[in-house]
C-alpha cells in the first residue's frame, strides 16, 4: 500500500507541480493587494454623498458594478464591460482606468490565480487542482508519518541535490498540510459549484435554500433610479449595515442589487443583498446572517480562503499562515517537478562500434 502512495504521489507532482506552484505563489500575492497595488488610497468607508459621487462616476463609466472603498482597500473599484475596469477615489474622481486584465499587474494575477489565463475552462482545472492539492496533503502526512523522527525545519532545502530535496519536501509538506488543505477545499469548493453544493447541501433543508435563492418580483415601475432613496432604503432596512457595493439594473426598467455588510459578517463585502427598483421599493432582502446554515457556509469559504475576514482579530494571523502555505506551496510544486523529472534515468542506447575483420 505504501509503495502504491509513493508511485501516485510522485507522478501526480511530477505532472501538475508546476500548476500548484502558480496557484500558490500568485494566491500568497494576492493576500496581500491592498499594500502593493499602485494607486493612491484613502482608507476608510465613503459618506454617503462620496457614495453618490462614486455611483454618479461609475454611471459615466457605463459600469455594471462598483465595489466601494473601505479600511483595508481605499479606493472604488468599478466593473466595465469586456473586461476593462476603473479605480475610483472617494469624491469620484478617476485615479486609473484598465481596458482589460493584462494592463494593470493586479488584474492579470488575479485572472492567473482564477482562471490560469484561460476563462472558464482554466477556472475548472484550477478547481481540480485544488482537489489534487488536498489529496497531496493526505497522501504527503500518511507517507511523513514513519519518518517522523527525521524532522527537520528548514525553509528551503539544505543541499540542491535529489535527496536533500525529497527531504526537504517531505518535512515542509508535513507543517504546511492544513493551511494548505484548508486553501485547497475552500478553493475548490467555490470553484467547483455541484461539488460545493452536494458538500454542503446535507446542512440545511433543500426547501429553505431554494426558498432563500428565489429570485426577486420584476419591478412594477420602470423609474431611473433614485439614488438617495435606494441608499436610504438601504438604510432603513438594515440600520447596521454598510454598504459595499452598487450593482446596475442590466436593462432600463430592472432592478438595482446593493450589496451590504453587516457586523457579524465575515465577508468583506458582504453577502446581504437589497434589490430594489429604481423608486426605493424593496422587492427582496437577503439578510446574510440569517441565511440557512449551508448558504452561511458558503458564504465563509471565501473569506476563509483569501484570509479576508472583516474586523476579525484572526484577520491577520490569518492572512500570515495561508501566505507561508502558498510561497510552501510553490516551493513543493516546483521542487517535485524537478526531483520527478531529474530522477527520470534516460534509456541507455547500445553503442555500436566497428567490428575489426577477422584475419583469415
Amino acid at each position: 500500500m505504501r509503495a502504491a502512495l509513493v508511485l501516485v504521489h510522485r507522478w501526480m507532482g511530477g505532472l501538475i507541480g508546476l500548476g500548484l506552484a502558480v496557484l500558490g505563489l500568485s494566491g500568497a500575492l494576492l493576500l496581500w493587494k491592498p499594500w502593493w497595488v499602485s494607486v493612491a488610497q484613502t482608507p476608510r468607508a465613503p459618506s454617503e454623498a462620496e457614495t453618490l459621487a462614486i455611483i454618479a462616476a461609475g454611471e459615466k463609466l457605463g459600469a455594471g458594478y462598483v465595489t466601494l472603498p473601505s479600511a483595508e482597500f481605499g479606493v472604488a473599484q468599478a466593473g466595465l464591460p469586456e473586461g476593462g475596469g476603473a479605480y475610483l477615489a472617494h469624491d469620484g474622481t478617476l485615479l486609473a482606468r484598465w481596458g482589460s486584465t493584462w494592463d494593470r499587474p493586479e488584474t492579470w494575477l488575479f485572472d492567473l490565480h482564477h482562471h490560469l489565463l484561460a476563462s472558464e475552462t482554466g477556472e475548472l482545472v484550477a478547481g481540480w487542482l485544488g482537489i489534487a492539492a488536498a489529496l497531496f496533503c493526505i497522501t504527503g502526512a500518511i507517507l511523513w508519518w514513519p519518518t517522523r523522527r527525521t524532522f527537520q525545519w528548514r525553509a528551503l532545502p539544505a543541499r540542491m541535490t535529489r535527496p536533500a530535496i525529497i527531504r526537504h519536501h517531505r518535512d515542509l509538506g508535513a507543517v504546511l498540510a492544513l493551511p494548505i488543505l484548508l486553501a485547497a477545499i475552500t478553493g475548490a469548493l467555490m470553484v467547483l459549484k455541484p461539488l460545493g453544493q452536494a458538500v454542503l447541501s446535507p446542512l440545511s433543508p433543500a426547501g429553505e435554500v431554494d426558498a432563500w435563492q428565489a429570485k426577486p418580483p420584476a419591478p412594477t415601475s420602470d423609474a431611473d433610479a433614485d439614488w438617495p432613496a435606494l441608499l436610504a432604503a438601504a438604510r432603513t432596512r438594515f440600520p447596521d449595515g454598510t454598504a459595499r457595493m452598487i450593482v446596475w439594473p442590466k436593462a432600463a426598467g430592472e432592478a438595482v442589487t446593493i450589496r451590504l455588510r453587516r457586523p457579524s459578517e465575515w465577508h468583506p463585502n458582504g453577502r446581504t443583498t437589497l434589490t430594489l427598483a429604481g423608486d426605493g421599493t424593496i422587492l427582496l432582502a437577503r439578510d446574510a446572517p440569517a441565511a440557512p446554515l449551508a448558504v452561511r457556509a458558503g458564504n465563509a469559504l471565501y473569506p476563509l480562503h483569501s484570509a479576508r475576514m472583516a474586523d476579525s482579530a484572526l484577520a491577520l494571523p490569518l492572512r500570515i499562515v495561508m501566505t507561508l502555505a502558498g510561497i510552501g506551496l510553490s516551493l513543493l510544486g516546483s521542487l517535485a517537478v524537478v526531483t520527478f523529472w531529474k530522477g527520470r534515468k534516460a534509456p541507455r542506447i547500445a553503442a555500436i562500434r566497428p567490428q575489426t575483420p577477422q584475419a583469415g
